[in-house]
């Protein structure tokens, strides 16, 4: 049977072994990447300049796609027009892709740069394209709607 004593130093042997040896996932290191204002953000890819894109809630409640690095911190993308873009892939270039609604509510893939901002891809007739990833060449690969409604696999050169 344990006593009280006995209870209070098993107590404070577990508490020591607790604080002495922590898990290795607490002693690594993790960059909060902010908003671009408002309710949260959610990142998507990052190159080998350590440079994030992914997607961000704004002041007035819409999701727009971000570029994040040390340096410049969070950047709106914007959109094509519409109140949402999401960025899926970065190349070491800077160049980014992903997708916005368009002006006419339609579902885009586009490619930022920072000369040139985002720039809509365009679709195989349809209304949808999807943006998925960019190479270091520049080559994009997704997936667009045809004109007659079915989905294709699809590469922007």
């Amino acid at each position: 049977m344990f006593t009280k004593k006995r209870l209070l130093g098993i107590t404070l042997i577990v508490v020591l072994i607790l604080v002495l040896v922590q898990p290795a996932f607490s002693q690594t290191n993790i960059v909060d990447l902010g908003t671009l204002g408002c309710c949260g953000s959610s990142a998507a890819s990052i190159n080998d300049l350590s440079q994030v894109v992914g997607t961000s809630g704004t002041p007035g409640g819409f999701v727009h796609a971000f570029l994040w690095s040390a340096k410049t911190g969070m950047q709106d993308l914007g959109t094509l027009g519409g109140n949402y873009s999401s960025a899926s892939s970065i190349n070491n270039r800077g160049q980014v892709v992903g997708f916005s609604i368009t002006a006419a509510g339609d579902n885009h893939a586009f490619l930022w740069t920072a000369k040139g901002g985002m720039e809509d891809l365009g679709t195989l007739g349809g209304a949808f394209t999807f943006a998925s990833f960019i190479n270091q060449r520049g080559q994009v690969v997704g997936e667009s709607d045809t004109v007659d409604g079915y989905r294709h696999a699809c590469l922007w050169p």
